[in-house]
């Protein structure tokens, strides 16, 4: 089996496509701080997250030379093998929570020993502490399991690990061609952070740990992201001229859109509202313009009316 730090044949270029589909689901991402991710030592991302499959993709953007990241997901998706074997080829472990049960939960160990030998090749893991996803604005109570590897990759690699956090925030969270802004925080190293809590208990310094990262997490997410409205007396006439151009975009969109209601409408975790949107841009690339261009003149009659 590969490891998830190797270099993969056809890797650069799937980037290359994936990273253009991620930028066609949104209106604009912004990207700030990005001076914070050390250069130096192993490095574990800690965004917050709240769109399922889509949260990967945005955190790709952070290595914009193609260089790979590697992933953390909840084990229960890795249950057919086709499944997991793709997840494997796009650096993805499984990690198993307490609700799947000890058996599943002692087999994290084998996963924790991979994740260090692939903070000492380079490549950056990213882990979502919270340890489940919610499409809302702010951040659930953070999970030790984070800490507790980078801890474990601190004393058997002797080197700098550095825990980044990253907030997510999406202008909202269902609807597509809005707006997306990351906010990269200063590290915490984790050698300095447990020597300077060294006369407290390790259930306290845990504790204290998860709490520092939520903050910083929720402090870097920041506020909505305002919409820019602009005139009324502007925007009337411009929705009058735009509807024959939305008519043509809809028509052109319909092998987007169409499959899109059909799925979210069957689904009741609408978090995934993006995740479908990016997998449909995937398969269907002809289209995507038109799609780009419907769900724009949407949002601009939604925010109108």
């Amino acid at each position: 089996m590969a490891k998830i730090w190797e270099y993969y044949r056809g890797y650069v270029r799937a980037r290359h496509y994936t990273d253009l589909i991620t930028r066609s689901c949104f209106r604009s991402i912004r990207i700030e701080g990005m001076e914070h991710i050390p250069t130096e030592g192993a490095v574990m991302l800690a965004p917050n997250h709240c769109a399922t499959l889509m949260d990967p993709m945005l955190q790709l953007l952070l290595r914009p030379n193609k260089d790979p990241i590697a992933f953390g997901a909840r084990s229960d998706i890795f249950k057919k093998p086709r499944v997991a074997k793709i997840l494997r080829w796009l650096r993805i472990v499984p990690l198993a929570r307490e609700r799947n049960g000890l058996a599943e939960v002692a087999k994290n160990f084998e996963v924790f020993d991979e994740i260090i030998d692939c903070l000492d090749h380079d490549v950056p893991f990213c882990m979502y502490a919270e340890g489940t996803h919610h499409p809302e604005r702010g951040m659930l109570p953070v999970k030790k399991g984070i800490f507790r590897i980078a801890k474990m990759a601190s004393e058997q690699l002797g080197m700098p690990i550095y825990i980044v956090p990253i907030g997510t925030n999406y202008e909202d969270f269902f609807r597509g061609q809005t707006r997306v802004r990351m906010r990269v925080g200063e590290p915490l190293e984790i050698g300095a952070e447990f020597a300077r809590r060294a006369d407290l208990p390790e259930a306290e310094v845990y504790r204290e740990l998860c709490e520092d990262l939520r903050e910083r997490v929720i402090s870097l997410i920041g506020e909505p992201l305002e919409r820019r409205q602009g005139s009324l007396w502007l925007r009337i006439p411009a929705a009058l001229l735009s509807l024959p151009l939305f008519v043509v975009c809809a028509v052109g969109a319909l092998p987007i859109w169409l499959p899109y209601l059909i799925i979210m409408h069957g689904m009741k975790d609408k978090a995934w509202a993006h995740t479908v949107r990016f997998a449909l841009h995937m398969i269907l690339p002809l289209f995507v313009p038109f799609h780009i261009g419907y769900e724009r003149l949407l949002n601009f009659y939604r925010d109108l009316f």
